[in-house]
Parts: structure tokens; C-alpha cells; sequence
């Protein structure tokens, strides 16, 4: 079987409208969506840090954004993400109409409880916004932070909508349509800052979000449509898959908010440093988040179907190795980017977000923080991965209890950095990122018991040949960059730093793969893999043509997210 990506005009509409029927097609799709929506969040950041710089605006409006934020969090990667898409796959292929039913059942529950939720929030957002400001924010600072969070709540709606569209999507392995809609979200909030910053201020991104937000719905409802999915507008509270799906929320809904709770106590530990540390922590947090989405949650997302179909218990071996295998590729992937941010994390916050609109005061802090926050970028990606096979697997209580254990620990040790150490916002990322190995730890000790063990030989020697490959990289980016740095280029200028930034950049991947090669990395195979199919049709346009074997060579059965 071949996954073709033809880019051709008389094939643009049945490349749209495809299937993706593996691991690595989905990933691939996902992979590619996933890395232009965001570079586009980077230009949406950028474009912050231009129109708005360090300022109580900017601060004000992440801080607004943090409970519209949160509720999205809860009703779709608490709910739905994760326990609908395995119900609906797995209805599915028994019976269409009942499959159909359940799901509308959830999709209404769903917002029945973003109704009751949010109307909550739109009527206490001034105290909402005084809490998270740590009584910081004046009277006039509430008012306007108040009236960004209800702004920001009203794309919710569509945002809402557009995400329980991409799940039943994925569900019937439409990846392509849904993996685009967060690209057309950036698009709106591009469109908001830019065409009305002007004339409304900070209301200008936050006006943007609804419009991003509908864009990231309406690109999906003509599929949705063609897809045969059916809709009913009412709860069916008696069937029994309804009952059986909903009880498997709850603890996945503490679990994300006990990570959105953490997120918010940093932004208000932030705040307490200084005002300009919010700013600082979300921008490095933008950037660290650029790899995690890029690979870990695509990859995550895209093994999800798979390893829900072989959580059987006479499917258990190629449950792990379909876990091992993906889990090793995520890493041979995310660790040496990681290496790459952590040595290039100025050039490239300088890069990102401006040389004359971003000073270099605030380019040293977010620096700092984006430091600690790159050292965990291979366990958040881990994370991912781990957390969802579980949900394979139906346990969605023992990611809960880890995440709660180590919930506690990230506040505590996060206080005594802010509040008795008197630390900078790098503290925060610090103890985010002891917290997140922490959790990986814990996760894959428990999951290792619950599938009766996984091969360690097959699992560590390739993963301490990666770890070495990238402490090497490290090294070898280090050397040029303060080369160039020191006696080539002046870094004040944005073409000088793009130049900085690619050739200390190549230098390094070439440096990873050639150790990599050396060392016998088996997950080096994939890019031998991509690059062997990688051709040039006669009228110019690039064509991928990719073997259809999954990151495990397992043939994939339905799905997902």
C-alpha cells in the first residue's frame, strides 16, 4: 500500500478529501499541519511583540486568556480528545447509527456544560481577573482584563464546535481538513492584530480569536458534512455507551485541570516576579512549545488509533511494540531540535520576535526561561505519547493520580523558588521541567506494569545512543554559534542572525546524523525512508511518495486525534 502526496491542481480536491490510513501517513499529515500552524503562532507572537512590546497590555491580555484557555482545555483535550475519539472509533466499525447517537449525546453535553460554565465566568470575569492577577491589577486593569476574558470566551463557542468536528473527523481518518483548521485560527488572530490593533488597541488580537476561531470551524463543516455523520440535538442519559463513555471523563478532566491549574499558578507566581514576566514566560513557553506540538503531540495524536486498536489483551505484544517503536522515533526526532533551541535560544528568541521591538533585557529573561524549559522537551513529547496509552488501554485514572502527585510537587517547589528563593521566571520553567521527567518516570514505571513489561534492551540502548548523539550536537552547535557569534556577524541585524541561525542550525543536524548513522540508530531508517521517496514530477511540483508502513509495521485500524 503507498501514501501518495500529490500536489497536483487535477488531484488538490481528492488530496484534500483523503484518508490517511497509518501511522505514518497521519503523523506526516499532522506533522507538516502541525509545523506551519506553528510558525504561524510564532508570527502571530511576533506581531504582539511588535504592536504591543513589554507592556501591562500585553500581560493584561495573557492573563485574560488563561480561563477561555482553560475551558477549552477541559471540554475538548479533557473530554474529548481522548474519550470520545476511542468510543466513536470503536462504534464505529460495530454499528454506525449507535455510534452516531453517542456521539451527539457527548457533543451536546459537551456544550450544555461550556453554556453553564461559561456563563459563570462572563458574569464573575472582574473577580476572576483580580484572583489572577494576585490583587495586582488596578481597577481600570481589571475592567479591561475583564472585558478581554469575555471576548476571548465567545470564540470559545466556535473554537468548541470546530474541535468536535476534528475528532469526529479523525475518527473517520480525515486528517488532512482538520489538521488545517488551527492554521486558519492563526490566520484570524494574524488578521485581528494586524487590521484592527490600530484603531482598538489589545481589543484588536482578542476581536481576532472569534474570527480565527470561526475559520477553524468553517474550513471543516462541508467534510463534516460529506463524511455521513449524522447529528441529533438531544442526551440520550439512558444508553448505556453514553453512560459508559461519560463515567471515563471525570478523571481526565482532572487531570487537565490540574494541568491548566499549574500553567495559571505560574502566570500568577510571574506576575508576583514582575509584570513582564508573563510576557517573558509565554513567549518562551510559545517557543518550546513549537517542537512539542510539532512532533510530540502529532506523533502522539497519530498513534493514538493504533494503539487503541490493539489494546486487546491477545494484541498485547504488538501493543508494546507499536508503543516502543513510536515512542523511540518521537525521540530520535524531538531530542536533537531540543539541543537546537537550548544552545540557539537567543538568536532565536531575537529572531522570532524582533531585534528592535523585543529589548535585549527582555531577550536575556525569556532566554533563560526558554533554557529551562528546552531541557523537558523530550518528556513533555514523552508525555503525550504515555498519557495516551493509557487511554488505550481505558485507564484514565492512573495518569490522574501521577499528574495530581506531581501537580503538588511543581507548586512547591515553585513557591519556595519565587517567594522564599526570591528566583527569576526561569525558576518557574526549572521547576516545570524537574516536574515533567518526573512524570515520565512515573508514567512509564506503571504503564510498564500494566502491559506486563516492556523489552528494556529494545527501549534503552537506542534511547542512551540518542542522548549521546544529541549531547554532541549540543557540543557542536555551541562551537560555530559563538564563532559566528564573536567574529562574523552582527547579530543586531535580522539577516545576520537568520544567517547565525541556518548555518549553526545545519551544522548541528548534520552533526546528529552523522553520529547517529555511526552509532546504528535504527530510527535514523525513517528520514533514509522519506528522502528515497522524495521526487520531482515533470512540471515542477513535488511529490512524496511514502510507504504506507506504519511506525510499526502494523497495519493501522480506525483512527484519530
Amino acid at each position: 500500500m503507498k501514501f501518495r502526496l500529490k500536489l497536483e491542481p487535477k488531484n488538490f480536491n481528492g488530496f484534500l478529501f483523503k484518508t490517511q490510513n497509518t501511522i505514518l501517513s497521519a503523523a506526516l499529515i499532522l506533522g507538516l499541519a502541525s509545523g506551519i500552524s506553528a510558525i504561524l503562532g510564532l508570527v502571530k507572537t511576533r506581531l504582539l511583540a511588535s504592536y504591543f512590546g513589554v507592556s501591562k497590555e500585553l500581560a493584561i491580555f495573557y492573563t485574560a486568556d488563561k480561563i477561555p484557555n482553560l475551558v477549552y482545555s477541559l471540554l475538548i483535550v479533557g473530554a474529548v480528545s481522548t474519550v470520545f475519539i476511542p468510543m466513536f472509533t470503536g462504534l464505529l466499525v460495530k454499528n454506525k447509527d449507535s455510534a452516531f447517537k453517542v456521539a451527539s449525546s457527548i457533543i451536546n453535553a459537551t456544550f450544555l456544560f461550556f453554556i453553564i460554565v461559561g456563563t459563570f465566568i462572563f458574569i464573575f470575569s472582574p473577580q476572576i481577573i483580580d484572583v489572577l492577577s494576585v490583587h495586582t491589577f488596578t481597577k481600570e486593569e481589571i475592567t479591561l482584563g475583564s472585558n478581554l476574558m469575555r471576548i476571548m470566551l465567545v470564540s470559545q463557542i466556535f473554537l468548541v464546535a470546530g474541535s468536535l468536528s476534528t475528532s469526529v473527523l479523525q475518527s473517520f481518518k480525515y486528517f488532512l481538513i482538520p489538521a488545517l483548521a488551527p492554521i486558519f485560527y492563526n490566520i484570524g488572530m494574524i488578521l485581528g492584530i494586524i487590521l484592527l490593533s490600530e484603531k482598538m488597541g489589545i481589543y484588536g488580537p482578542a476581536i481576532g480569536t472569534i474570527i480565527g476561531a470561526f475559520l477553524h470551524f468553517f474550513i471543516q463543516a462541508p467534510l463534516l458534512k460529506k463524511s455521513g455523520f449524522k447529528f441529533s440535538a438531544k442526551i440520550d442519559f439512558s444508553d448505556r455507551n453514553f453512560r459508559k463513555t461519560f463515567s471515563l471523563i471525570p478523571p481526565r478532566l482532572t487531570s487537565v485541570l490540574i494541568a491548566n491549574l499549574i500553567q495559571t499558578i505560574n502566570n500568577s507566581l510571574a506576575i508576583l516576579i514582575s509584570t513582564s514576566s508573563v510576557i517573558y514566560l509565554k513567549f518562551a513557553d510559545q517557543l518550546q512549545g513549537f517542537p512539542v506540538n510539532l512532533i510530540g503531540i502529532s506523533m502522539a495524536a497519530a498513534s493514538l488509533p493504533t494503539l487503541s486498536s490493539q489494546s486487546a489483551p491477545e494484541e498485547k505484544e504488538k501493543f508494546k511494540e507499536t508503543f516502543s517503536t513510536s515512542l523511540l522515533q518521537m525521540m530520535y526526532l524531538v531530542m536533537p531540535v531540543s539541543a537546537i533551541l537550548l544552545v540557539l535560544r537567543v538568536p532565536a528568541i531575537r529572531l522570532v520576535y524582533g531585534v528592535s521591538n523585543f529589548p535585549w533585557e527582555a531577550t536575556i529573561r525569556t532566554a533563560q526561561t526558554l533554557a529551562f524549559f528546552s531541557i523537558s522537551i523530550f518528556s513533555q513529547s514523552a508525555n503525550y505519547l504515555i498519557t495516551r496509552a493509557f487511554y488505550a488501554l481505558k485507564d484514565t485514572s492512573t495518569p490522574v493520580i501521577i499528574n495530581i502527585i506531581t501537580a503538588i510537587i511543581n507548586v512547591c517547589i515553585s513557591l519556595i523558588f519565587v517567594k522564599t528563593l526570591n528566583f527569576g521566571v526561569w525558576s518557574v520553567a526549572f521547576s516545570y521541567t524537574i516536574t515533567s521527567m518526573l512524570d515520565s518516570v512515573l508514567l512509564m514505571t506503571f504503564l510498564n506494569k500494566k502491559v506486563g513489561g516492556f523489552n528494556k534492551e529494545k527501549l534503552i540502548i537506542p534511547f542512551t545512543k540518542i542522548c549521546w548523539a544529541t549531547a554532541l550536537t549540543g557540543i557542536m552547535l555551541y562551537i560555530p554559534m559563538k564563532i559566528l557569534d564573536q567574529f562574523v556577524f552582527d547579530t543586531t541585524r535580522t539577516i545576520n542572525l537568520i544567517g547565525l541561525t541556518a548555518i549553526a542550525g545545519i551544522i548541528g543536524m548534520a552533526t546528529y546524523l552523522v553520529i547517529t548513522h555511526f552509532l546504528k540508530v535504527e530510527e535514523i531508517e525513517l528520514f533514509y525512508k522519506l528522502l528515497g521517496k522524495l521526487k520531482i514530477s515533470k512540471n515542477g511540483i513535488k511529490e512524496i511518495e511514502a510507504e504506507a508502513v506504519d511506525l510499526t509495521a502494523t497495519e493501522q485500524k480506525p483512527y484519530n486525534s
